[in-house]
């Protein structure tokens, strides 16, 4: 099985580091400094199941050479940057490929299938918590699933895919097919849009933001306003999901959120697939969201500031 990976930030980083210690063909597409550090350094993975490090391939994405023999490309950008990376998807993307996609929020698969086709598209969804501490070196500090499905309904889910699961069940990590990968997205989003933007506008991490009186009872407010907009869309969050929201693994109370390291490192933060489709979803189904409103403009201000 030949994979590529796209984005070799915190998740790409990890995913791809663990498949190429169990030895698949493994190839990072990176550019700038992510590019040159795994190309003259090992990738280094600490990890609370145990740190690693490897060299390993890497290709220069602003310099890209068709290649159609891949049989998987694990998507793990940020959901701002899909358009700019479709030509590189384009020069991957062969006959029998099918990109993984991990990006955050909703409304990224259904781009890829558009371009692509949904027959060429896994849904993905990664409950972990990893952070990226430099190029090319990652630090996984809260265990969780990475669930993955085929994106086109009543598709059979193929053969490879099971090797993939079985390759990274070995490697420790943990990973399910589901037939029902829409759903899981509104489940991850759930987790997403109650802690990424709150901890990003104060700075928090997420145990700090549930210890303070005043941010849990926004964190709940929010929670609430987006299981409202869930429920007139028709969709069932799963009460598992519901009930452990608030009440995280201990090991996740000192996540840093991907938002807030977005902001903390001036790049563009996911707020439009995260909080402008909620907010959009709610005015369409008549859900009332002020607070997921209110905390969306104040990150935009952040974010034109902070540029």
């Amino acid at each position: 099985m030949k994979i590529g990976i796209l984005g070799a930030g915190a998740i790409g980083c990890y995913y791809g580091g663990v498949l190429a210690k169990e030895k698949l063909d493994v190839t990072f597409i990176a550019k700038g400094r992510t590019l040159e550090r795994l190309h003259d350094h090992e990738l280094i993975v600490k990890s609370i199941a145990g740190d690693f490090s490897l060299p390993v391939k890497v290709r220069d994405a602003e310099n890209l050479e068709e290649d159609f023999s891949f049989d998987y490309i694990l998507l793990a950008i940020k959901s701002t940057a899909l358009e700019a990376v479709i030509p590189e998807l384009s020069a991957l993307m062969g006959p029998k490929t099918k990109v993984i996609c991990l990006l955050n929020g909703i409304g990224n698969e259904e781009r890829l299938a558009e371009i692509f086709g949904a027959d060429h598209v896994i849904g993905g969804s990664a409950f972990i918590s990893i952070i990226r501490e430099a190029p090319g070196v990652v630090n996984h500090v809260g265990d969780g699933t990475l669930v993955i499905g085929e994106w086109q309904e009543d598709s059979q889910v193929n053969e490879t895919l099971h090797e993939l699961k079985e390759a990274l069940l070995h490697s420790g990590a943990e990973v399910r097919i589901t037939n029902h990968i829409r759903q899981i997205k509104w489940e991850k989003l759930l987790w997403n849009i109650t802690y990424n933007p709150l901890t990003a506008l104060t700075r928090t991490r997420v145990g700090e933001a549930l210890a303070d009186s005043d941010l849990h009872g926004l964190l709940e407010r929010i929670s609430e306003e987006f299981l409202e907009v869930a429920a007139k869309s028709g969709i069932q969050i799963g009460e598992q999901y519901i009930t452990g929201l608030l009440f995280p693994d201990e090991k996740i109370q000192n996540h840093k959120t991907s938002m807030l390291q977005d902001l903390e490192n001036g790049r563009e933060m996911e707020l439009d697939a995260i909080l402008g489709f909620a907010i959009q979803t709610a005015d369409r189904c008549g859900a009332q969201v002020p607070t997921i409103k209110t905390i969306y403009h104040l990150l935009r201000f952040m974010e034109r500031r902070n540029q």
